[in-house]
């Protein structure tokens, strides 16, 4: 079978390729954490209202477009999909720049929600299609890097800009002068063309591969109906019910982390953004791309060992390691403190997260994996990216009544979510295998 996949050599080149494309959509996606003050001080919003900016705005129309768009996925040619998705979000980014109300800077975040939405679908189908089963989890796990990586940069790059550009602004020829932020966000959307035209001109649409499905459903030739894929899950719901719901949970924690560390850093420790940024920057992409790395390793090498539920159990090593860190990191009377227990929740959290996809794919046919992913997406999208941030804010605001109160707002929205977690994986790994092996019969059995 794996001579019938392309070149690895290829295969890795569209790696990198997908590598560049999630960086910049992490970028776009991320910019705004670090722009909390000159974003509430120009509009005049609270910290609640900036969370739905940062949050909602963007995730409801990531997770919601991401479901037709993973039925199209299944269907249509994906390399071209991620061409427009590029294009789109890119001006929805640059809009952003010269928004002149709250409600413009909202629209222009449900744009780069809905470009954004088709991504990760069709890069994790293309990266199935690309490398043979024994090859996959450290092919998702390498592509996976490029979201802790473009995380990371989001803040690194953001913390330099703000330090470089004055902070009254520049004057740029056509548009007169703009504050700094106006700015970041006009460098952050400049890319998505030439990245837009290389995939286009060098990256081509494999075959399809691996339509065996289960004795239960229809035949493999056809394409498979959401009706189809509501009664493969209702089959094997105990996993699903799972693998499909802890990365939710444990992104609720993450994207609230990433969404206000550097205003807690700012209000905590006086820190300002063009000093927290780069080292947050930093310990986001090193930790989040080790954890990615740790976790493919450990996938492939337990599989290859015959390890039961493998890639499920490397999420249950990374929940563990997540767990405690994640919610004394903000609680901590220094800085330094604080910066090293992030680390190893980044850390930790870059292995559970990126164990889902790779786990997903391989309780998941073929012709479903495009669905699945959407899925996933939308439940880490409207608890992690919407929630996360939104929740953090409304417990500042309405628990503790004080900007000041971050830290704890932060620590009492980690606490019950890692838990919780942390359970889910746990009694989730003899369903999982059940699923897995029944999977496998039925390939065999074609």
């Amino acid at each position: 079978m794996a001579s019938s996949y392309p070149s690895a050599r290829y295969a890795w080149y569209v790696i990198t390729v997908l590598f560049a494309a999630t960086l910049l959509s992490q970028l776009d996606r991320q910019l705004p954490a670090l722009l909390v003050r000159p974003l509430r001080k120009e509009f005049g919003i609270s910290d609640t209202a900036f969370s739905l900016l940062q949050g909602y705005a963007f995730a409801i129309f990531y997770t919601l477009a991401g479901l037709p768009l993973g039925r199209l996925v299944d269907r249509r040619n994906r390399r071209n999909l991620i061409f427009v998705a590029l294009l789109f979000w890119g001006v929805a980014t640059a809009l952003f720049a010269f928004g002149q109300s709250y409600m413009h800077l909202l629209l222009a975040r449900v744009g780069v929600g809905i470009g954004e939405a088709v991504l990760a679908p069709a890069a994790y189908s293309l990266i199935a299609d690309y490398f043979a089963p024994t090859q996959r989890g450290r092919a998702i796990a390498v592509y996976y890097v490029s979201i802790a990586i473009g995380s990371g940069a989001s803040l690194l790059l953001g913390g330099w800009l703000l330090a470089a550009i004055p902070s009254h602004g520049l004057a740029i020829a056509g548009f007169g002068s703009m504050p700094a932020w106006r700015v970041a966000f006009v460098l952050a959307a400049l890319p998505a063309v030439p990245l837009a035209l290389l995939l286009v001109a060098t990256v081509r649409e494999p075959a399809r591969k691996e339509v065996a499905m289960a004795s239960a459903e229809p035949d493999a030739s056809e394409q498979a109906s959401a009706a189809d894929f509501v009664r493969y899950l209702r089959l094997h719901s105990a996993t699903f019910s799972r693998v499909l719901t802890y990365p939710a949970l444990l992104s609720i924690i993450g994207y609230g982390a990433l969404a206000w560390a550097p205003a807690l850093f700012e209000r905590s420790f006086r820190m300002p953004p063009s000093h927290s940024g780069p080292v947050l920057g930093l310990i986001i992409a090193v930790a989040g791309a080790g954890g990615t790395l740790v976790c493919g390793y450990l996938s492939d090498a337990w599989s290859a060992r015959g390890v039961t539920a493998a890639r499920f159990r490397v999420a249950l090593l990374g929940s563990a390691v997540f767990a405690l860190p994640c919610v004394l990191w903000p609680l901590m009377p220094d800085a330094r403190l604080a910066f090293a227990l992030l680390f190893a929740s980044v850390f930790g959290l870059g292995i559970a997260q990126s164990a889902a996809p790779a786990a997903i794919q391989a309780v998941v046919p073929n012709r479903m994996r495009g669905q699945a992913i959407a899925v996933y997406l939308l439940l880490a999208g409207l608890l992690g990216i919407g929630l996360g941030p939104t929740a953090v804010a409304l417990v500042t605001d309405h628990v503790f009544h004080h900007d000041g109160a971050l830290r704890y707002a932060l620590a009492c929205t980690a606490a019950p979510a890692a838990l919780f977690g942390l359970w889910l994986i746990g009694s989730g790994v003899k369903p999982y295998a059940r699923t897995l092996a029944a999977l496998h019969a039925a390939q065999q059995r074609r």
